[in-house]
């Protein structure tokens, strides 16, 4: 469907000026073009300005069929691929870590992350993944452990060697935490476990405490209906300080995803169940060095809701949080969150995928880490709702890069109403001539997918470079002709939605 639109302008010439807006994308890769599930669990800008993703996802290699290996994909500044690299171990399964697996090296040299392998016989071994500034896997160090052990998350230390935390697997009903301190080379130096007998504890997440130590985040079950937040800070050398519980009593709440703050304190980002099985809230809580609630707050509908990276912005010390929300029955749309250090919420924005191929697509979120424009990249999974949708796509990964207010066409945030977006979408809205001269025609046409049902009536929104609204209407049918009137010399940006939800957004320069 289209509708043309002419613009009549009387305009004088004039700089652009103004904050320059950050550069936004919304991406879904199937890297090796193969039919098989992939999930994007880390991300991290490049020196070039472009970004690694850390995935993995099942693989087929000389008729053997393995569950998972582990794989990158390098992106530009644009979000174009510039390479999709694979690696594993002979006859050996591979896993990259749960969220903000790993990081970059200290010198720069490459990026590393957490993770396990899995032998034929179905033994799992954490490992500690390299690979090089160019995205492509160097080394897989697996590491020896007593019992069958999963590797969740990595930080280099100090002294150029890292930390790794994860679960050891038991007996399938009861299981320890872990952390392994190793050299620069990813040979062990030390393992602690953690965890209470006849509980299955796991941990996910893992950062620097004060004094040398550690925060470590997860979950600890005690039984079916019993799962709580746990978080437990450790000496240098791995051996426990305290550890604590958190969350609902007797509820079944989410892993407590930690970071550590500037000062010192800690906070972690989870769910917490607010009545029966899948009806949560995203939160976060904030910790003092003692394992003292400094404050607790919760976010968004109840909903199936996970949270799975939290870090703290500088120099505002604000926090951003990224994670799911289970909406419709099935459907999960990727979140992002951003709260002043206090908890306060800055802004919250739900992102539904959305392509020619895929109506109402779920997707979720596993990381997010700031940009150097201001903005934010976030990677996860893109999944198919049905069984129906396979045969048109598979799980991809998913990477979307926003502007410092979470929005893929800069203003979003001044539209009434809207509480998700629409990714995919953004080359249904089209402006030419643009720019457009003093007294130019400027023909606008919309072309939705043909099985795209927007939901209420669509609606144009014009904000100025410098965050104002400037005009906003409703567009009565897809067939009416409408206008825009006269608008000063600048750059602005076109928004289109409906009574909930951004669709699509472009430039336009008027000169």
């Amino acid at each position: 469907m289209s509708q043309n639109w002419p613009i009549g302008f009387a305009l004088l010439f004039a700089c652009l000026c103004g904050q320059a807006a950050a550069q936004t994308f919304n991406l879904r890769y199937d890297p090796f073009a193969n039919g098989r599930s992939e999930t994007a669990f880390g991300v991290e800008c490049a020196p070039d300005g472009g970004f690694f993703l850390m995935a993995n996802g099942d693989w087929e290699e000389n008729g053997l069929l393995f569950s998972s290996v582990v794989h990158s994909v390098r992106l530009d500044a644009f979000g174009n691929e510039l390479g999709a690299y694979i690696t594993h171990p002979p006859d050996r399964a591979s896993y990259v870590g749960w969220s903000n697996t790993g990081g970059q090296l200290a010198d720069g040299s490459g990026l590393y992350s957490a993770g396990s392998t899995k032998d034929t016989m179905g033994f799992n071994r954490p490992c500690l993944i390299e690979w090089s500034v160019e995205g492509q896997p160097t080394e897989i160090h697996e590491i020896a452990f007593p019992t069958s052990a999963i590797g969740r998350q990595a930080k280099q230390t100090p002294d150029g060697g890292f930390v790794i935390c994860g679960e050891a697997v038991m007996d399938g009903i009861q299981g320890d935490a872990f952390l392994i301190k190793t050299d620069g080379e990813g040979n062990e130096e030390w393992t602690r476990t953690y965890g209470a007998t006849n509980s299955y504890d796991y941990c996910v997440s893992v950062d620097f405490a004060p004094g040398g130590g550690y925060y470590l985040g997860g979950q600890r079950g005690s039984g079916p209906s019993s799962i709580d937040q746990w978080v437990v800070r450790t000496d240098e050398n791995g051996d426990e300080i305290w550890s604590n519980n958190y969350g609902t009593p007797g509820g079944g709440d989410g892993l407590a995803q930690v970071t550590a703050m500037q000062n010192g304190d800690c906070v972690f980002a989870s769910s917490w169940q607010t009545g029966s099985q899948f009806q949560q809230q995203g939160c976060i809580v904030r910790l003092d060095p003692d394992g003292g609630v400094l404050w607790s707050q919760r976010y968004g509908p109840v909903a199936n809701a996970v949270l799975h990276t939290v870090q703290e912005l500088s120099p505002s010390n604000d926090l951003i949080v990224c994670g799911a929300y289970g909406m419709v029955g099935n459907q999960y749309f990727g979140a992002l969150l951003r709260t002043t250090s206090t908890g306060d919420s800055l802004w919250m924005r739900f992102y539904q995928y959305h392509d020619s191929l895929v109506s109402n697509g779920r997707g979720l979120f596993r990381d997010v880490v700031p940009t150097p424009d201001g903005g934010f990249i976030v990677c996860g999974t893109a999944l198919p709702v049905s069984h129906a949708d396979t045969l048109l796509y598979t799980q991809d990964v998913w990477v979307v890069k926003t502007d410092s207010m979470g929005c893929l066409e800069p203003g979003c945030h001044l539209i009434t109403g809207m509480e998700s977006q629409i990714t995919n979408l953004k080359d249904v809205l089209r402006v030419w001539p643009n720019p457009v001269a003093q007294g130019g025609s400027v023909q606008l046409s919309i072309d939705l997918p043909a099985n795209f049902e927007p939901q209420g009536a669509l609606r144009l929104s014009v904000v100025s470079s410098d965050g104002r609204l400037v005009q906003e209407q409703r567009l009565p049918s897809l067939t009416s002709p409408t206008s825009i009137s006269a608008l000063e010399a600048g750059l602005y940006h076109l928004h289109l939605s409906d009574d909930t939800r951004w669709i699509s957004g472009t430039r336009l320069v008027v000169q």
